[in-house]
């Protein structure tokens, strides 16, 4: 009977009362929880702020001057930059391709950490670089052609070559892509003569449309024949060509610093410098990366290669 009472008691009181007893509870509510979401927001601030104030970000311009193989070379770079990251926390690489046009412009504002560049920007990029003393295991000829009075200013860290393209009837002729950048028509000799078209990709299409013409070409036009001989939509033949080439890309650094040295070591490594096969382009380390086929013929001819020296 008492607890029927008190029952009655507790509902009639809280039905009378109950925008009161809900205002409590709402103060409670927030004086306890109001706290507790500043303390805990407080934290997460200073999480999040924290490597936001200690990151590092390294600079990295990617120059090229000239054709590559199958693949873009900048993808190259960038494998390098997030392993890196990830093994070293608060630390970002910016990889930028940079116009060679725009690049004595661009470097008068602002100088990056690494430079990545071919033949034809060499005399621009040179008052930016610090030379170096480790030689790794670049093969001789390779390595002397990013010197400077005698000292190691470029790293050369991916290779390419010229090669003769014809349709199985040979010409004193062939036609090859303008370029301010590098000279192609350095691999000829005295009875031939090139026959300039606008691009690369031009005088490319002009051989492959034209069955009589000839074509004096690059490691991209070696993946893109060699390709279309694979499934028989052409029949040419390829001649890599093994006495001069200045289709090699350099890497530079303006600065000496741990992770900067460190990028520039995993460019050089073995196993690095073997997945330039995935590119179609070759390493310039002593070792070889291809076992057979045109791109073997291809790697021993830049072996034996005359290479220009970068910043002459």
């Amino acid at each position: 009977y008492f607890v029927q009472q008190f029952h009655k008691l507790g509902m009639k009181t809280l039905k009378k009362h109950w925008i009161k007893i809900i205002g409590i509870f709402l103060i409670v509510f927030i004086l306890i929880y109001v706290p507790c979401f500043a303390i805990k927001s407080a934290r997460d601030y200073e999480i999040y702020k924290e490597p936001q104030l200690n990151t590092r970000i390294y600079s990295v311009y990617h120059v090229e001057t000239f054709e590559g193989g199958g693949k873009a070379r900048i993808q190259f770079l960038n494998s390098i930059a997030r392993v890196l990251e990830k093994e070293n926390s608060g630390n970002l690489f910016m990889i930028k391709s940079i116009n060679p046009k725009d690049l004595d412009s661009i470097l008068s504002k602002q100088v990056p950490d690494i430079i990545s560049f071919g033949h034809g920007v060499g005399k621009i990029v040179l008052p930016y670089l610090t030379n170096n003393t480790k030689t790794f295991s670049i093969q001789e000829n390779m390595l002397n052609s990013g010197m400077f009075n005698n000292k190691i200013y470029a790293y050369p860290y991916i290779a390419s070559g010229y090669a003769y393209f014809t349709h199985g009837v040979k010409s004193d002729k062939y036609l090859v892509g303008h370029s301010d950048f590098v000279h192609p028509e350095n691999t000829l000799n005295s009875a031939q003569s090139a026959i300039k078209e606008e691009s690369s990709y031009e005088a490319y299409k002009k051989f492959i449309y034209d069955k009589k013409s000839n074509l004096l070409g690059t490691a991209r036009d070696l993946f893109r024949v060699n390709n279309l001989n694979d499934i028989g939509r052409l029949n040419a033949s390829i001649t890599p060509l093994d006495s001069f080439t200045d289709l090699i890309q350099y890497i530079g650094i303006t600065n000496h610093d741990i992770l900067i040295e460190k990028f520039v070591e995993m460019s050089l490594s073995s196993e690095y410098q073997n997945k330039l096969t995935e590119y179609s382009l070759f390493s310039v380390l002593n070792n070889k990366i291809y076992s057979s086929g045109i791109y073997n013929d291809m790697e021993n001819a830049i072996f034996n290669c005359k290479i220009a020296r970068v910043f002459e």
